[in-house]
């Protein structure tokens, strides 16, 4: 398939809110700016807007080459691009690049989220490893480590992208963060809605392999039918499977809702996974 060019828009003339006090006269601090692109994915068949941000030494040491952290819901995420930098500064955590993947503001992201993150996982998963993963990789200077983080309808993608080890995503993330995975949406599957225990049940019907890192989680004070009960089946299931190099940090964020559990379980998630 013919994939049209990515064309570069702007670069945000805002800069990352710092994860700090902001009126702090800490000179030291950098800001990092988000560069956005518009691309038109192939395998979807729609534009998407890019958002990536560089690590404060990737214009120093021109011979480094960084990991990458990829978001879904990536129009929400611009917030998030900042503290995560400063953590490399301030903490124990790699420099990374980081990808957002998100939508013109034109677009209902209510509408679209379903279409792409359950509806229709596997183009959107197509369009990552075939146009953005490459995108990426040919105009950055990347090293092989790559982290997939989603949250809700994102979480189920990333679940659903992990599941996909076998087929399509075997060596390509090395570590999965998730919270609040919508576990018991469906997507098409050879004809019939499947949810995330069916694609568990597919991978473990393929394979005892599955040489990736984990980190979910889900809020303590979320509904139990729609989060809280599948998140604790789906622990239970992988535990179970004792899949040969998996690792998983599973967590019960207690006092957490929907909406609040997200934030600090990808900055955990970076901390567990890009530690240095």
């Amino acid at each position: 398939m013919k994939f049209l060019p990515v064309i570069s828009v702007a670069v945000v003339s805002f800069f990352c809110a710092s994860a700090t006090d902001p009126d702090s006269e800490d000179t030291s601090r950098q800001s990092i700016p988000i560069h956005s692109s518009v691309m038109f994915a192939g395998a979807i068949q729609d534009t998407m807007v890019i958002d990536v941000s560089l690590p404060a030494s990737y214009d120093v040491d021109t011979s480094a080459q960084y990991p990458v952290l990829y978001l879904t819901d990536g129009y929400w995420r611009r917030g998030q691009h900042q503290p995560i930098h400063d953590m490399a500064r301030e903490e124990n955590v790699k420099e990374v690049i980081i990808v957002g993947i998100g939508y013109p503001d034109s677009n209902n992201p209510d509408v679209i989220r379903v279409r792409d993150l359950i509806n229709n996982p596997g183009r959107f998963l197509d369009f990552i490893l075939h146009q953005l993963i490459p995108y990426i990789e040919n105009n950055y200077r990347t090293n092989r480590e790559k982290t997939l983080w989603g949250s809700s309808y994102g979480g189920y993608f990333v679940m659903y992208a992990l599941f996909n080890y076998y087929t399509n995503t075997k060596g390509v993330f090395h570590s999965y963060i998730v919270a609040s995975a919508a576990a018991l949406e469906t997507t098409d599957f050879g004809g019939t809605p499947t949810d995330l225990f069916g694609f568990e049940q597919n991978l473990a019907s393929n394979t005892t392999e599955l040489n990736v890192n984990l980190h979910i989680t889900v809020g303590g004070s979320e509904e139990s039918y729609r989060f809280l009960d599948p998140f604790k089946r789906l622990v239970q299931t992988l535990e179970n499977r004792r899949y040969t190099g998996f690792f998983m940090k599973s967590y019960i964020d207690p006092g957490k809702d929907h909406p609040t559990v997200w934030e600090p379980t990808l900055y955990e998630g970076v901390r567990m996974f890009l530690s240095k």
